[in-house]
């Protein structure tokens, strides 16, 4: 009987032993499985992120080059300072800021009489801005554009700065 009792507990603490051995297996399991879906998480947040910074990048070089492009048809005045949002447009997150100014150019012209008082380039440089929700400004396009003398969009334009003369018959 003595013999039964003792093998009956060896049994049991075996059994014990072999449970603690799986319940060690499953935490030691568990935390790797736990330090993955961190690390997983981690970096999905941080390409949510990325997303997020690619799409304001996109949104404000569509809005700009719409903003340039009215530029170019309406320049601004030289030496004038223009700020505004596109918040009409349905983006209040993104504004501007224009600033223009005047660049004397040395043309290289091949005449006989000497030609003064040539017009001088125009340098607009705009900044897009964009708030984001922490409230801080970002500039995610800065973009200069060079105005030439010459309006390109009017059938004068070749006659704009006063170079040529205008053709007889037309």
């Amino acid at each position: 009987m003595f013999q039964l009792n003792s093998l009956a507990r060896i049994s049991r603490l075996n059994r014990r032993s072999a449970g603690g051995f799986v319940l060690l297996e499953v935490i030691v399991a568990m935390v790797i499985l736990g330090i993955a879906i961190a690390t997983m998480m981690r970096s999905f947040t941080i390409s949510l992120d990325a997303i997020r910074r690619n799409d304001v990048s996109t949104q404000a070089t569509v809005l700009a080059e719409t903003l340039l492009q009215s530029l170019e048809a309406e320049p601004p005045e030289a030496k004038k300072r223009l700020t505004g949002s596109f918040e009409s447009d349905g983006f209040p997150r993104f504004g501007y800021e224009v600033e223009s100014t005047s660049e004397k150019i040395k043309y290289r012209l091949k005449t006989n009489t000497r030609v003064d008082d040539l017009r001088e380039l125009q340098i607009v440089r705009l900044n897009m801005t964009y708030e984001n929700s922490r409230g801080e400004n970002t500039i995610p396009v800065d973009a200069y554009l060079v105005l030439a003398p010459l309006e390109r969009f009017s059938y004068e334009s070749k006659f704009y700065n006063e170079l040529f003369s205008e053709e007889e018959g037309i």
